[in-house]
């Protein structure tokens, strides 16, 4: 089948993986140790960004001056700690509504399907392995970013997976996330789709004002705009 699509790059935490706000309680609480109380809204404020750059911004934000490379180092360090555990053993870790359905489906109609993530890659690869979809074959890639040159909202993660699927043309591709810098990372890559779920951690009037190609609450959602994609490309 020839879709206008040919690779879907997919967020992680608040995307397709379900976490109980379990990012921002574990990054309170890293940064509750070293004096710093972040509110929900701080801490939403840099979702999706690499977390030592997330961490640097918090501690620059509530201590009024730039903080050492130790201090963002040590901060994360136990907020990698408190997460790998919680991706490992908490019984609350599950995907979101309807993940699993909607890679299978991209594998039978064609679609390359890739995970990208804020998170460093031991906390990626805990979450990909407690849900198991390498070992189901329902991947064709992940980067997470300490892999890249640059985390969001810079295209370079995006770049890496089309490099490793093999997709010359980010206007086929598709990027799905739900925060603003996922969609900032999309439209950087030239993203043919930039999808913004709202059912993770902003909601769509948080959203619309970025300017992702579509607005869905779950993932559910993707089939519609898919299936239109498809229609276009007979």
């Amino acid at each position: 089948m020839d879709m206008d699509i040919d690779l879907i790059v997919f967020d992680m935490a608040g995307t397709t993986v379900m976490d109980d706000d379990a990012v921002h309680r574990q990054l309170q609480a890293a940064l509750a140790q070293v004096g710093v109380t972040a509110s929900r809204h701080d801490v939403n404020a840099v979702m999706g960004m690499p977390k030592p750059h997330a961490i640097q911004a918090l501690l620059t934000q509530h201590q009024g001056r730039t903080p050492s490379g130790d201090a963002v180092a040590s901060v994360h360090a136990s907020f990698m700690d408190r997460m790998i555990r919680y991706y490992r053993d908490d019984s609350g870790v599950r995907e979101c509504e309807g993940a699993t359905d909607v890679l299978r489906w991209c594998r039978r109609h064609g679609v390359k399907t890739s995970l990208d993530t804020g998170f460093n890659r031991a906390i990626a690869d805990a979450i990909i392995q407690r849900l198991g979809w390498s070992e189901a074959g329902l991947l064709d890639a992940t980067v997470a970013s300490d892999e890249v040159p640059r985390g969001r909202p810079h295209p370079d993660m995006i770049f890496r997976l089309m490099e490793l699927t093999l997709v010359p043309d980010s206007a086929r591709v598709a990027k799905v996330g739900d925060t603003p810098v996922d969609i900032a990372q999309g439209r950087a890559a030239g993203c043919g789709l930039v999808v913004a779920v709202t059912s993770g951690s902003h909601s769509a009037a948080e959203l619309q004002p970025h300017g992702p190609t579509h607005l869905i609450e779950t993932l559910s959602g993707l089939y519609a705009i898919l299936e239109r994609s498809t229609a276009g490309a007979a």
